[in-house]
Parts: C-alpha cells; sequence; structure tokens
C-alpha cells in the first residue's frame, strides 16, 4: 500500500466527500436544463475540480517522480475556488427569479461578475502554469495575485449583492427566501477560505512554497509547506461547510411546499 502523508490523506477524503455532491449537482442540473440559473452548474464544477486535485495529489505522492502531478493538483487549488464564487452567484440569481433577477440592470451587473470571476479563474489557472516554468517566477507570482484579488472583489460584491436581496424578501416565496437564508449563513465561512486564499497567495514567490515569506504568520499559510491545521480548517473544511449549505438550502429548504 503506498504511503500518504498528512495531505494526500486530506485528499482522498475530498474524493470521497464530493463524489454525492457532483452525483446530486449533476442530476439537479440535468433536471431543470438550465431553467434555474447556474449555481449548481457551477457547484458541481467546482465539486470535481476538487476531487480531480484530491485525485492528482494521491498519484503524486504514490509516484514522487512525477512531480508534474503535484504541479497541476496544487494549480487547481485557487482555480476551483473560482467556481465557489460563481455558484453564489447564480444562487443569487435564482432567488432573485420573478423579482430583481430579470431586471435589465441587474442582469448585467451579474454577467459583468461572473465574467471577473472567469477571468480569475484563467488567471490562477495561467500564473500556476508560469510558476513551473523557473525562467517566469515574478511574473507568475503577479498573475496568481491578480486572480486572487479578484476573487476577492467578486466575494465583496456577492456579499452586498446579497444584502441587497434581503430587501426584496417580502416579494420573494418561501422557498427562494430559504435559499436566501442558506447564502447567508454560507457567506461567513466562503469569506474564511477567501481570506485564506489571499494570505497563502502572499505567503511565498512560487508554486511550491520555496521563497517562503519572512513574515512567520504567512509562512503557516502556504498551502503546501504550511502548516496543515490551518489548511485543513481555513480552506478544505470552510469549502465543505459552503457546499453542503448550499446543496442543502437549494434542495430541502427550498422544496415548493403545496
Amino acid at each position: 500500500m503506498p504511503h500518504l502523508d498528512t495531505r494526500g490523506i486530506i485528499s482522498a477524503v475530498k474524493i470521497v466527500f464530493y463524489t454525492p455532491i457532483t452525483l446530486l449537482t449533476l442530476y439537479l442540473v440535468y433536471r431543470y436544463a438550465f431553467r434555474r440559473d447556474a449555481g449548481w452548474l457551477f457547484l458541481s464544477i467546482f465539486s470535481m475540480a476538487r476531487i480531480a486535485g484530491g485525485a492528482l495529489l494521491v498519484a503524486a505522492e504514490t509516484q514522487p517522480t512525477k512531480t508534474s502531478l503535484f504541479f497541476a493538483a496544487y494549480i487547481m487549488e485557487p482555480a476551483a475556488l473560482a467556481m465557489l464564487l460563481l455558484s453564489t452567484l447564480g444562487f443569487l440569481g435564482m432567488v432573485g427569479q420573478h423579482t430583481y433577477s430579470e431586471q435589465r440592470r441587474v442582469t448585467l451587473i451579474f454577467r459583468f461578475f461572473g465574467l471577473l470571476g472567469l477571468i480569475s479563474l484563467a488567471l490562477c489557472i495561467a500564473g500556476g502554469v508560469l510558476s513551473t516554468k523557473s525562467a517566469h517566477p515574478s511574473t507568475a507570482l503577479t498573475v496568481r495575485r491578480a486572480g486572487v484579488c479578484i476573487l476577492t472583489g467578486l466575494y465583496v460584491f456577492l456579499f452586498l449583492a446579497h444584502l441587497g436581496s434581503w430587501g426584496y424578501r417580502w416579494y420573494m416565496r418561501t422557498y427562494r427566501r430559504n435559499l436566501l437564508f442558506g447564502i447567508t449563513v454560507a457567506l461567513p465561512f466562503l469569506g474564511v477560505r477567501i481570506a485564506y486564499a489571499v494570505m497563502a497567495v502572499w505567503s511565498s514567490s512560487d508554486l511550491v512554497g520555496k521563497q517562503l515569506s519572512s513574515n512567520p504568520t504567512l509562512a503557516k499559510m502556504n498551502p503546501v509547506t504550511g502548516d496543515w491545521v490551518l489548511y485543513l480548517v481555513l480552506s478544505v473544511i470552510m469549502e465543505f461547510m459552503v457546499a453542503v449549505i448550499y446543496v442543502f438550502s437549494s434542495t430541502v429548504l427550498s422544496q415548493r411546499r403545496h
């Protein structure tokens, strides 16, 4: 049996945890054929990305000579976070059906921030790829930081937009109001995850943790070489909580009552 270190075990648990979420969200996407916005679609993509990242890291630890597997796994770490934010945007659109979502101005604003989410995804991936090339360390760091900064801005917008959504609560059906409540509960966990992503990208100048920051606190936040307990609590568990809350609030709490 191959030996897995702590992060390898965490990755294996990710695979187990996100598999049912992926299957359920894919079923919901298929059932509603995109008629209820894109929350489930992006949540399914996020879940699949976490499964793929976990599988890559487990494979990398069983075949340590293949460093490309490590790089691929850690490139997906910040990139998949963009999908979770886009999922939040999609669920906010679902909440606002027949109230604010159909307003042209709101639609354009949501599309603009959705585009920003995709740009941040591209930047995170590009920065990770550049990190594997020793000739471009400073460029890679700048690109990765730009991607995470956009994610942070997107989170701020989502938080403010969700506050604005509560102003329409009396015009919403109960099941949509329940989903909005679920988003409210999930956003603090998502905020902690975003804060960890910011500290992580400022903790070192390359993907695998070399040239660590002189700040000991930031050094602990590196997802590769930092404190694994902080990584587990501030990254993995926070994402777990957000995903579970979204699934529960968009299915059980949001069932129509006849």
